[in-house]
């Protein structure tokens, strides 16, 4: 297939969404306990729970529902508004999902629709443009959940971004 600006997007995107931030984001979570998952450090900061639960939802929203046509059932206050549950394993139960969820949609999207419009949304926009929403915020996100679980687990996760990179291309190897 020939490289064009839409296939290149499309591939870093789903790269990002479906490899690159998972790994990192599953690396934090499996050194965190049902205790880590809800500590703040005040009252009005979100715990990690809340914003893998808040990443889930939005990802399936964007992705799933305004790009694949998918029926999603989303609570966004109630993402932001758990204090201690769901547990733990349903909070990873939800994210592989999304990711899941993620990996099938951007998989089966031809790059030639990246400059197709939708109003799914509320507002009329490109896929490309929805495809930038979602990687630049669960990226966002994604430096929150690494920087509380630096502040749980102190040094557990240096270089993070190295080790998961490499262990992706030694999977992608195999």
């Amino acid at each position: 297939m020939e490289r064009t600006l839409d296939s290149t997007l499309l591939h870093l995107v789903r790269t990002r969404l479906v490899d690159d931030y998972p790994a990192q984001i599953g690396e934090c979570l499996d050194l965190m306990t049902d205790e880590d998952m809800w500590w703040r450090p005040d009252g009005t900061t979100n715990a990690l729970g809340n914003l893998v639960l808040h990443l889930a939802g939005s990802n399936c929203y964007y992705i799933g529902y305004a790009i694949g046509g998918r029926e999603v059932e989303r609570d966004r206050d109630a993402e932001f508004a758990a204090r201690g549950n769901p547990g733990r394993p349903e909070v990873l139960q939800q994210w592989n999902e999304a990711v899941r969820i993620g990996a099938d949609v951007l998989n089966a999207l031809d790059p030639s629709r990246l400059m197709e419009t939708t109003d799914r949304t509320g507002k009329t926009t490109t896929i490309a443009s929805l495809l930038l929403h979602a990687s630049h915020h669960t990226a966002a996100h994604m430096g929150q959940i690494v920087w509380i679980t630096k502040m749980r687990h102190p040094g557990a996760i240096s270089e993070l971004w190295i080790r998961t990179r490499d262990r992706l291309a030694s999977a992608r190897k195999s």
